[in-house]
């Protein structure tokens, strides 16, 4: 493919995002020719330049259009695709958000506060979380708790520890004291992070990675993305309305007894993100596709979305129907995977008891 026929690229490559053919004219043009591509001072033409050739290529050439002069697009969905590894950073941010810790402990020896580890702890269950993150960083350890059925992933070298907590930098939104104050430790700056979380943006996933939860709500025939925290002045803070596609959460504040740790008892406030809207659930669909959950259980769920919009009507179908079959044999695959005790779900006990009554 020639430069002379570069007009017609655009009709060529289709994608779902407005600007991914820019950057495959982009790569195209740097394999075909080995330019150094350069953007001259004007920002009106792409220079392209070698030992043989000086060649000004147009953007109107190109076609490219602004997210603010697009008609053909939503303005919130006209955004810069990012490179995995600041996908990845902002998916780890909000791990660390969900399940990590700044172990920050007095040096008995020169009495001065030290970062000790930086850590994460999550169930066996979801061990590939972890492993994830040890085999994109190549830092780290992983251990097993003896007693319990969980796993450890652990940093606790000045050198790696310092690596992290610079590349999370602004990305932290619950954890901010300890983080801050490891920050101070190793003379970081420390930049506070916009809590109305971007569309798209991974950082959402990484949060549902450990505090979130997939489940389908059988009384209203839906399936819903839920996260929960303790209320504090960081998590009421947060805002994802703008975060999953044409859905804005249901924010809810109740008080229970927390069952762990020095505060067992004690009445404590949490504070919820519901996405409980029908008509979210195709748009939950989209965002996790783009930013997937590797807590297993979790991400098998979101991917039973699409075939679940296509049965759940036949819900009130009549009994003994083929259409109730299928509903119920979705039903039983959804709680069974990765749910050793599935058969204790309330809507599958109950329709079980129907049964034997009818026998």
């Amino acid at each position: 493919m020639g430069l002379k026929n570069l007009s017609s690229i655009k009709n060529f490559f289709e994608t779902d995002y407005m600007l991914e053919p820019i950057f495959f004219v982009y790569y195209l043009l740097f394999i075909y020719t080995s330019y150094l591509i350069k953007l001259d001072g004007s920002r009106n033409n792409i220079l392209l330049n070698s030992q043989n050739n000086n060649i000004t290529i147009s953007y109107k050439l190109m076609n490219i259009q602004s997210a603010e002069n697009c008609k053909e697009f939503s303005e919130t969905i006209c955004q810069l695709p990012e490179n995995e590894e600041s996908k990845f950073w902002r998916w780890f941010s909000g791990i660390i958000d969900g399940d990590g810790c700044f172990d920050i402990r007095l040096d008995p020896v020169n009495n001065k506060k030290v970062l000790k580890q930086i850590r994460i702890k999550l169930h066996n269950r979801d061990i590939r979380i972890l492993t994830r993150i040890q085999n994109y960083l190549h830092i780290g350890r992983i251990r097993a708790d003896k007693n319990k059925p969980y796993s450890i992933y652990i940093v606790s070298t000045e050198e790696n520890m310092r690596y992290i907590l610079g590349n999370i930098n602004g990305q932290i939104r619950l954890k901010v004291p300890s983080y801050k104050e490891a920050c101070t430790l190793y003379k970081i700056k420390f930049y506070e992070a916009q809590y109305a979380i971007a569309l798209y943006d991974p950082y959402f996933s990484g949060l549902v990675d450990t505090k979130g939860s997939i489940m389908l709500n059988y009384a209203g025939n839906r399936i819903e993305c839920n996260l929960e925290f303790q209320s504090n002045k960081y998590t009421s803070m947060l805002n994802f309305d703008n975060t999953v596609l044409e859905s804005k959460p249901r924010i809810v504040k109740r008080e229970k007894l927390s069952n762990s740790g020095n505060r067992r008892g004690q009445k404590l406030t949490f504070i919820s993100f519901k996405f409980q809207n029908v008509n979210n659930m195709l748009f939950l669909y989209d965002y996790f596709m783009h930013n997937r959950l590797y807590c297993d259980m979790k991400f098998y769920r979101v991917t039973k979305i699409k075939s679940f919009i296509e049965i759940r009507k036949y819900k009130n179908s009549p009994e003994d129907s083929v259409e109730q079959k299928i509903y119920w044999n979705f039903l039983i695959d959804w709680f069974k995977y990765d749910n050793p005790l599935w058969y204790k779900e309330p809507c599958i006990r109950d329709k079980a008891k129907i049964l034997r009554v009818k026998r």
